[in-house]
């Protein structure tokens, strides 16, 4: 066996006072630690063969690492290198192998002779990048020097949470020898992360960070540090002003330094901003009025009005769909990680390459309980309307406190996840098949000891704290309202919440409970949350599974025998809206098609096998496949739902990457400009792209506001590219129409329109397929929302043509039925 580097301590040294002078100070501290090394068996057994006799079974030792004594370069060491290191810090040995020394500080010293760096204190960590992780660093370099020359690079990693995109981002600069990083945030609370990864691990020695609590004369003096600097900045306060409309003075100095890389982080969230998400969360008139998002920030915005240059762009997310199916990227600029990756590495782990990295991630498994069974209406046009998570939690602050709106349901709801079921519920169980309840089947019992409950509002969470509290069962648990200014922005929100776990584990209580509506959903890490209950209705898979990853943190440890011990093999979302939840996984399967060579179906199957869904209703829990989420997911579209799908504006994409795309095809736009339905788009399309640059400037140079004639033109702007979607929107209402009347119903919409009636295409619509097909590259078109349009009408397609069928002929058209797809194929 390799040589092992190990410390501990025993009872009664390990709380022995000592002190050490530091310059002009003295440093006091208590635990003596005793740092040895074995080349034969494990620590644990070399420790019991020292004390076996005067401890048997090790009782009254802690042991407190132990670990590989091997140096980056792969070269062993001995625990006389620590010693060394220890001494040489100046930490005192007070005989044989014991220090009086705190853990951090012999973690350091062993970093110091891992790396052959020099003793820093904070420094302890010395792992190296994960299998991905080299691969996202390696594929990014590789693309960034293949693509040196007058434009800057881009490159966007789409990896989910738990990638360690902080790390590898260093280590990519580090493997780039930039000097000059500049990291802008859409979420300031992540903060912590950059921080910590850089002033922690040993490949950093000698970088510098810097960001808005850096002191004045700190920050001024980066620009000049002659060693690596990462400067650390919110989006919202570089490109903020003063009252005058000049740039802040502490901001000032990043103006000055030219940037080798510019990060740009969470950037799914400045993509989308909250008060422009109704172009992507809903269907209704308003989208077709809103103007394109003022926050969604490319480079060139970064580089011309922010007047923050740099030479390469990294963008950071988990859910960066908008991105990619707008084609802002291409596809060789793009690495993907995603939950099924991970699981799928995790699972298929060969032995052979060495202790699995992935075994401590949790596999994520999601149940959805028809809370809305007996309260479900339908629209008279034929689509579900009934049911509201948003409205069953509504919640209002009143003189005597916060109170629910629907304090009856509430009640029944937190009787529910005991199990204790109303009468309308029980009536729907299957006696010999009584569905699994959150606070009821022992098979949640670790996962749900602490959890987080995802509620609509600020309002919502303070009720439900009270209604818990009063509550003969939930009272035992400890409740934390992480909602409201009180509660502190990012990692400011977290303290309450670990108070609340050591005290369950201190005083032995049933466990913990945190209610938020947003806060600790980005940029912070629970490791003890096993389950999320999600209580509120989010309309995006973005935000869904952002906030649902939330519980997927690894919590585990290594034994003395150097064996992984995972607490948290399994972690759960439950979710009490089974078709807004459903919905939510088509549509992130849709999504995830769009980045690979898979169908949907194929996605969400693949999903389903790496996040098992289960669903309540009928009676019974049963778990639910591809076919299953997606009949679940479009149950109750009906005839004119389908219709406002297909006359939607979320279809297509005006921005201004896509009109500026169609206006450098001097040939696409000759022939766009003779048909009727895209003379808006030939007219319009430069006039909106100036108008839309002037308005940003003017909005970011006087503090967010614009005069009455910048107004006027806003207002100008909006209805030009109103009517460009609108005009757009009537070209793919056709689409159907041609679908219905071609002979090629089984075949995918992508093989019909390029291969097989090309002619019938253009009589339909008016749009060569050629022409059809270079709107697409470009991105006017969204193909993950037709993906969804299509598959809809396919559907409904099919359902109407069943009654003519015998029970013999549905059977084997089901059996063997293909759905047309915007670009893929499904089997039923």
């Amino acid at each position: 066996m390799s040589n092992r580097i190990y410390a501990y301590t025993v009872i009664g040294k390990d709380n022995e006072p000592w002190e050490r002078p530091d310059g002009e100070t003295l440093t006091t501290g208590r635990g003596l630690i005793k740092v040895g090394q074995t080349t034969k068996g494990t620590a644990r057994a070399r420790i019991k063969q020292q004390l076996g006799t005067a401890y048997p079974s090790l009782k009254g030792v802690q042991i407190l690492l132990d670990e590989p004594a091997v140096r980056i370069d792969g070269t062993e060491f001995s625990d006389h290198d620590v010693h060394s290191a220890l001494v040489a810090a100046g930490i005192h040995r007070i005989g044989g192998e014991w220090f009086e020394a705190t853990l951090d500080e012999v973690k350091a010293a062993v970093a110091t002779v891992v790396s052959g760096t020099a003793y820093q204190p904070t420094r302890t960590q010395t792992f190296r990048p994960r299998p991905e992780q080299q691969a996202a660093i390696d594929q990014t370099a590789a693309y960034f020097r293949a693509h040196t020359g007058t434009q800057a690079p881009k490159f966007l990693w789409n990896a989910k949470m738990r990638f360690g995109k902080t790390f590898a981002t260093y280590e990519l600069a580090k493997e780039m020898g930039w000097q000059r990083v500049l990291v802008l945030t859409f979420k300031p609370a992540v903060a912590t992360a950059w921080h910590d990864d850089l002033v922690s691990h040993v490949d950093f020695d000698g970088w510098q960070y810097v960001d808005k609590n850096t002191p004045d004369d700190e920050r001024d003096a980066a620009a000049d540090y002659e060693g690596p600097v990462v400067w650390f900045a919110s989006l919202q306060d570089l490109g903020g002003r003063d009252a005058d409309g000049n740039i802040k003075a502490r901001n000032e100095v990043i103006h000055l330094v030219d940037w080798d890389a510019i990060v740009l982080d969470e950037y799914h969230f400045g993509a989308w901003r909250d008060s422009a998400r109704a172009l992507y969360d809903s269907v209704d008139k308003s989208i077709a009025e809103a103007e394109e998002p003022d926050d969604q920030v490319t480079a060139d915005e970064i580089d011309e009005e922010l007047a923050v240059h740099a030479d390469h762009y990294l963008y950071l997310s988990g859910t960066p769909f908008r991105a990619i199916t707008e084609g802002e990227f291409t596809e060789d600029a793009i690495f993907n990680w995603t939950y099924i990756d991970e699981q799928r590495e995790k699972e298929h782990w060969e032995p052979g390459a060495g202790p699995n990295p992935y075994l401590s991630l949790p596999q994520m498994q999601m149940y959805t309980y028809d809370m809305g069974a007996g309260a479900a209406e339908y629209a008279e046009d034929g689509e579900f309307a009934g049911f509201s998570l948003n409205e069953t939690f509504k919640a209002t602050k009143g003189p005597g406190g916060y109170s629910f709106e629907h304090p009856d349901e509430v009640a029944e709801f937190l009787e529910m996840l005991r199990g204790k079921l109303s009468e309308q519920m029980k009536l729907q169980v299957q006696v010999q098949d009584k569905p699994p309840f959150p606070y009821e089947a022992h098979r949640f019992k670790s996962a749900i000891k602490h959890s987080v409950w995802y509620l609509p509002s600020v309002a919502s969470c303070f009720a439900m704290a009270d209604m818990l509290s009063d509550h003969p069962y939930f009272t035992q648990f400890e409740i934390v309202v992480a909602a409201g200014n009180k509660a502190g922005q990012g990692a400011a929100a977290l303290p309450p919440v670990e108070a609340a776990i050591a005290e369950v584990k201190t005083a032995g209580g049933p466990g913990s409970i945190t209610l938020s509506c947003g806060k600790l959903m980005t940029g912070v890490t629970v490791r003890e949350w096993g389950a999320i209950f999600m209580l509120r209705s989010l309309k995006s898979p973005e935000s869904y599974f952002q906030a649902a990853f939330r519980v997927q943190s690894p919590w585990a440890h290594r034994d003395a025998e150097g064996n992984l011990d995972v607490h948290k093999p399994t972690c759960y979302v439950f979710d009490f809206d089974p078709n807004r939840a459903l919905s939510l996984v088509a549509e992130y399967g849709s999504k995830l098609a769009t980045t690979g060579e898979s169908t949907p179906t194929e996605a969400i199957g693949e999903l389903i096998n790496y996040l098992p869904i289960f669903g309540f209703t009928g009676g019974a829990m049963t778990a639910l496949d591809a076919n299953a989420v997606l009949d679940w997911a479009t149950a109750g579209i009906g005839a004119a739902a389908l219709a406002r799908r297909w006359n939607s504006p979320l279809l297509v994409d005006i921005n201004e990457r896509t009109l500026a795309a169609v206006l450098d095809r001097p040939d696409l736009m000759e022939t766009l400009s003779n048909i009727e339905d895209f003379r808006a788009l030939v007219d319009n399309a430069a006039q909106v792209i100036t108008n839309t640059k002037d308005l940003k400037k003017a909005k970011r140079e006087q503090g967010g506001k614009l005069d009455a004639d910048q107004k006027k033109q806003q207002k100008e702007t909006a209805n030009k590219r109103k009517e460009i979607r609108e005009k757009l929107q009537k070209f793919l209402a056709k689409i159907p129409v041609f679908m219905y009347v071609t002979d090629f119903r089984e075949e995918a919409l992508k093989d019909i329109i390029e291969s097989l009636d090309s002619d019938l295409f253009e009589r339909v619509t008016g749009l060569t397929v050629n022409d059809f097909r270079a709107l697409n590259e470009i991105g006017l078109f969204n193909a993950a929302h037709l993906n969804h349009a299509i598959y809809q009408f396919k559907r409904f397609e099919s359902a109407s043509l069943d009654y003519a069928l015998t029970p013999e002929e549905r059977e084997w058209r089901h059996a063997n039925e293909q759905i047309g797809l915007w670009d893929t194929v499904e089997t039923g």
